[in-house]
C-alpha cells in the first residue's frame, strides 16, 4: 500500500511539473515583466505597439485599443504589448484583454524624442522583440494586419512550431 502511494505522488509531481513547463513555454520568458515599466524591460520578450497619440481620448487610439481588445487571444499569442505614448495618461481608458503596459511620462517623452513623433499626432508603430521597426501607420492598424506582418518573421515561426502554440 505504501509503494503504491508513494507511486501516486511521484506520477502526480511529475504530472505536475510537465504541465508548468507547458504553461511556461505559453508566457513570454520567465524573467519577462507582466507588467513592463519600459521600452528597454520589453526588449526580447513582447512586440510593442506603440500608439502615439494627442491625448488618451483620442478617438483613433480608442478604436486602435478596441481592434487589439476583440482579437486578445491573438495578440497574446503574437506578445503584442499595446503601449500608449500620451501626454496624460490618467486620461487613457485601459483595454479590457490586450496586454498592456502604461509607461511613465518621462518614459513616454524620451519614446516620443527617439522616433521623432510630435505631440500633436497620431501614430502606430509595430516593434520587434529586438525593437527594430517592422510597420508604421499614421492611423489605426488592423489585426489582420499585424498578424500577417508578425506571422512572417523568424522568430514567429519558432514561437509556432512549439506543441503549446495553439
Amino acid at each position: 500500500m505504501c509503494v503504491y502511494s508513494s507511486m501516486n505522488r511521484l506520477l502526480l509531481l511529475i504530472a505536475f511539473a510537465l504541465c508548468s513547463a507547458v504553461t511556461a513555454q505559453g508566457q513570454a520568458g520567465s524573467n519577462c515583466q507582466v507588467r513592463p515599466r519600459s521600452l528597454a524591460a520589453m526588449r526580447h520578450c513582447y512586440r510593442p505597439l506603440l500608439v502615439f497619440s494627442p491625448s488618451g481620448s483620442d478617438p483613433r487610439l480608442k478604436e486602435q485599443t478596441k481592434l487589439l481588445d476583440e482579437a486578445a487571444d491573438d495578440m497574446m499569442d503574437r506578445f503584442v504589448m499595446l503601449t500608449p505614448v500620451v501626454p496624460d495618461a490618467r486620461r487613457y481608458a485601459t483595454p479590457l484583454d490586450t496586454p498592456y503596459a502604461v509607461l511613465s511620462a518621462k518614459e513616454m517623452a524620451a519614446i516620443r524624442e527617439h522616433f521623432h513623433i510630435p505631440v500633436t499626432s497620431f501614430t502606430a508603430l509595430l516593434l520587434d522583440e529586438d525593437g527594430s521597426e517592422v510597420v508604421r501607420s499614421d492611423k489605426p492598424i488592423g489585426v489582420t494586419r499585424l498578424n500577417a506582418r508578425i506571422d512572417v518573421m523568424p522568430r514567429r515561426k519558432i514561437e509556432e512550431q512549439r506543441k503549446d502554440a495553439y
